[in-house]
């Protein structure tokens, strides 16, 4: 049972620091490659200056995603170390 909490937590904090990764570069991403504001006639969107191929990245989905995975491998690691206290 033990070595079972020990592997989920750090599953967890792979899980979590791959998140992290993931937000870097989203912000790395806004850094580089800044979002502009375009109006015609009272009608406004944003656009990124970024080529194509990285447009997926800048995104509110991929952010929405990167903050989930983060929040999963805390809660696995929170989960596994309260089930750790329970046992002992």
């Amino acid at each position: 049972m033990r070595f079972g909490l020990e592997l989920l937590a750090k599953a967890g904090a792979i899980t979590s620091t791959t998140g992290v990764a993931m937000l870097v570069t989203f912000v790395a991403m806004l850094l580089a490659f800044p979002v502009v504001k375009e109006c015609q006639d009272g009608d406004c969107h944003f656009e990124s200056t970024a080529p194509e191929q990285l447009k997926s990245i800048i995104n509110p989905g991929y952010l929405a995603s990167s903050l989930l995975v983060i929040a999963a491998g805390i809660v696995m690691i929170r989960y596994s170390r309260w089930r750790e206290s329970k046992t002992v």
